[in-house]
């Protein structure tokens, strides 16, 4: 059966099948600023256009990763917003990263069983779908879900160009390459230069370069999308979105080493403020002289993620899997290390693991080759042995990550339960935040359609807030305050009565 065409698409079913258990409802929302902002955008992109007009008294507005003035939009690249309009055209969002978990779980087979066998293929993929950082992280609306799907269509399409050598798997590889790198440029830049140096390699060996300009050429088209957003978001094709909102909000949010200390152009808003404050010091630290313990301190967040309870059991076989690698993997090996050291150039949280996604898959082959060559040491059965023993760890991974993703869904629950509960169909929500909270759920929600949604869910900025009810009638004010949960409405903002 892991021999047949079909086997495949099984495991690609069985792994969507999988995330949406882990995701623990239905129809989830995004919860995470990240998150929000991507749904947000695909929001956008399903109405036909780049962008939504521009709120009045934007600050009111103002939230994490997003762009209220000259318009609002995403300040993330284009690429994995553009995937999850599909889901937004038929008002399901999660529909797009369940796709991508089938193409991705279906191609790490295929890919596993190519460069080895059909079993290190079904271990490889009973490690990955039980992975704590792919658990954590797929079951959301993170860009990072499509980069990841991105790398691998470039790995099979780069091994059917090399041993076809036809014109359509070099144009899919460039297709792969650059819609990756409109969706996460560093992430890609760090994968395209090992897979650069093969192409060039070979095409020098072939004298293929007609070939080659061919696939450069659908690449540029493709990278051509980026100047296109600039110019219809910003209104300067060589200003992205995600550089004009950092200049206005978070100015050290860069590559490089150091801080930035230029002061953001506007006010920030708790959750924004929360934002500049909680990352600065990463930024503060992370310089030359620090790289050999910031490098040290990810790598461990990274190992602790990975093999800490019964997944620790899997440790001595990635090491056996190091010393059983053949060309393919020691590639992929090379791609995932590319990846870490591009990284390196940007200060960030050492516990955010999600920045190594698209390594995940290459550590778990690396695991899966190790019990190959172990268990082949006995007799036959043992390979089972080792598939039901990697399927009840993956099941132990898949049942406590859905306990977590459970959790995570209740952290909002005060503020959805009461708009539920709201008696009057048009309001604006003022979101009174806690100074004492040190984090902040993003409930502050921009629309693609503001003027026709009968709530507004706003920033309260305290006496300021009597000018926007001046455009929001006749919806009715209402407090909501973090502590608490609660929510009324705000008499003081009320109209006064005709006469």
């Amino acid at each position: 059966m892991l021999r047949t065409r079909r086997a495949p698409y099984l495991v690609g079913l069985v792994s969507a099948l999988a995330i949406w258990w882990v995701w623990g409802t239905l129809s989830p929302r995004p919860l995470v600023q990240d998150e929000i902002s991507y749904v947000l955008q695909s929001r956008i992109f399903a109405t036909g256009h780049w962008t939504a007009p521009s709120p009045p008294l934007h600050g009111f507005f103002q939230q994490p990763h997003v762009l209220t003035f000259p318009a609002v939009a995403s300040k993330f690249f284009p690429g994995h917003a553009l995937l999850l309009t599909l889901g937004a055209l038929i008002g399901w969002p999660p529909l797009v990263p369940l796709l991508l978990t089938a193409i991705t779980g279906a191609l790490l087979f295929a890919l596993a069983r190519r460069v080895a066998n059909e079993w290190v293929a079904l271990f490889t993929w009973l490690v990955w779908i039980g992975d704590p950082i792919n658990l954590r992280f797929r079951p959301g609306y993170y860009s990072e879900v499509t980069s990841e799907t991105m790398w691998l269509l470039a790995w099979w399409a780069l091994l059917e160009w090399r041993t076809s050598r036809r014109r359509g798997w070099l144009l899919a590889l460039a297709a792969t390459v650059a819609w990756g790198a409109i969706t996460r440029p560093l992430s890609m830049l760090a994968f395209a230069v090992p897979i650069g140096v093969v192409v060039i390699r070979d095409t020098i060996r072939e004298h293929s370069w007609r070939e080659l300009a061919y696939a450069l050429a659908l690449g540029v088209v493709i990278l051509g999308i980026v100047p296109l957003w600039s110019a219809r978001t910003t209104g300067d094709w060589r200003l992205t979105p995600q550089t004009f909102y950092s200049r206005n909000y978070l100015p050290y949010d860069k590559p490089g080493f150091g801080l930035d200390s230029t002061p953001p152009l506007r006010p920030l808003a708790r959750p924004n403020y929360y934002v500049y404050a909680t990352f600065r010091p990463r930024h503060v630290e992370h310089t030359p002289a620090n790289l050999p313990r910031i490098a040290f301190e990810r790598l461990s967040a990274i190992a602790h993620a990975e093999w800490s309870g019964p997944r620790l059991l899997l440790v001595p076989f990635v090491l056996v899997g190091l010393a059983s690698m053949n060309a393919e993997v020691v590639f992929a090996l090379v791609c995932a290390l590319a990846l870490f050291a591009g990284y390196l150039s940007y200060g960030h949280w050492a516990l955010w693991t999600l920045y190594y996604f698209e390594a995940m898959p290459v550590l778990a082959l690396l695991a899966a080759l190790g019990v190959r060559r172990v268990a082949a040491r006995w007799q036959p059965r043992a390979l089972t042995a080792a598939a039901a023993v990697l399927a009840l760890i993956a099941a132990f991974e898949v049942q406590t990550w859905r306990r977590a993703h459970a959790a995570d869904a209740r952290f909002d629950r005060a503020f959805y339960k009461a708009l539920a509960n709201l008696p009057r169909h048009a309001a604006v929500i003022f979101v009174h935040y806690d100074d004492r909270l040190p984090a902040h759920a993003d409930l502050v929600a921009n629309s693609p359609h503001l003027a026709q949604d009968s709530i507004w869910v706003v920033n309260d900025l305290g006496k300021q807030d009597s000018a926007l009810m001046r455009f929001a009638r006749p919806r009715v004010p209402i407090a909501f305050y973090e502590f608490g949960g609660r929510m009324e409405v705000d008499s003081s903002l009320l109209a006064p009565p005709s006469q």
